[in-house]
């Protein structure tokens, strides 16, 4: 009997080890899309402590193409964009909308039909939904890691589809929501098999996070440009070129904003980076004549050099709102200078 409880106890003495860290974990904080996809503990406080300098009142409204009427809003400017520009309070949008002394219209993408923001843009216009009647400056965003691809596959006759339910495809996935699962996934990610989160260490502190001041926190998926061909490139921009034609021709003018992944702001600061790749497949689009493109990836690498910590989020890919405030900025002195609002 006691071979047999000093066997049982062999095993579940190690068990009980990794599940009281997987639950301490867990009680600890996965915060930002970072800590939650690599089941990494960040804690509240960074996130709390952010929010301290967050905007008190809101200039964005946000809202969802629920019918194939002619959109009705009073704001000159809108905004189409993947999750850099769903960011509400803190949002590039809020701090545009300050500065312009203007509310700024944000519509969210309809993710049961579309993919790319380009593609749901391009669907409205085609639609009739928006035009210079109601649109006289749409700033479209979109992310950098697969903007190449996405540009190559516009599809310019694409039709507006109205949302549809999803609750019958969200049931599809509730065995991922398993205690079990979450503690194979955790354990995985651990070990460090297949984990979608790459790590690096910086030469400084460009967070103010107590315990990864110095640890730069990165998708996979930011290496998706060395799969880039330079046939992928010439298409993208003969798309982007003729991509602002459709809406010039509708009396809209589009501002096409790249929001820079997190590993092509940073590297430059990584330490030992030198056998690190260089990303500079959306470098070229900046160049294309009468395109107003913003380019984030100066714009917040500047920053960076200078020393300013928490540019973007340490636990998250997406911009803090600092970086979001220096976006609207650039927007501003933009939208200034080529006279758009009349």
């Amino acid at each position: 009997m006691t071979k047999f409880i000093l066997k049982i106890l062999f095993y579940f003495i190690p068990f009980c080890c990794v599940y009281s860290s997987y639950r301490i974990s867990m009680n600890y904080g996965l915060y930002g899309d970072i800590g939650k996809l690599g089941q990494i503990s960040f804690g509240k406080e960074y996130n709390e402590c952010l929010k301290q300098s967050y905007l008190q009142d809101n200039f964005v409204k946000n809202t969802l193409i629920v019918s194939y009427d002619k959109l009705k809003t009073d704001s000159k400017i809108l905004t189409i964009g993947d999750s850099f520009s769903q960011m509400k309070i803190c949002g590039y949008q809020n701090y545009l909308g300050h500065l312009l002394n203007d509310s700024i219209i944000n519509i969210a993408i309809n993710a049961t039909q579309f993919t790319t923001s380009i593609n749901f843009a391009i669907s409205l216009l085609n639609n009739g939904i928006i035009d210079s009647s109601n649109c006289q400056i749409l700033i479209l965003e979109q992310v950098d890691r697969n903007l190449i691809s996405n540009l190559c596959k516009i599809d310019f006759d694409r039709q507006y589809k109205l949302p549809y339910n999803t609750e019958k495809q969200n049931n599809k996935n509730t065995n991922k929501n398993s205690q079990l699962y979450a503690l194979c996934s955790w354990i995985r990610l651990q070990v460090n098999f297949k984990n979608p989160v790459v790590r690096f260490n910086l030469k400084r502190d460009y967070f103010s996070h107590n315990r990864y001041s110095h640890t730069l926190f990165i998708y996979q998926d930011d290496f998706m440009f060395k799969n880039v061909q330079p046939s992928d490139i010439e298409k993208a921009k003969e798309n982007l070129i003729l991509l602002n034609r459709k809406f010039s021709e509708k009396g809209i003018k589009m501002i096409f904003m790249i929001a820079a992944d997190k590993y092509d702001v940073y590297r430059p600061f990584i330490m030992e980076n030198s056998s690190l790749p260089i990303d500079i497949t959306t470098d070229g689009l900046s160049n294309l004549h009468d395109i107003c493109i913003i380019n984030t990836k100066p714009i917040l690498q500047e920053i960076v050099r200078r020393g300013e910590k928490d540019v973007y989020m340490v636990n998250d890919t997406h911009w803090s709102y600092k970086a979001h405030s220096e976006v609207a900025q650039k927007l501003a002195r933009d939208i200034d200078s080529l006279g758009l609002l009349k």
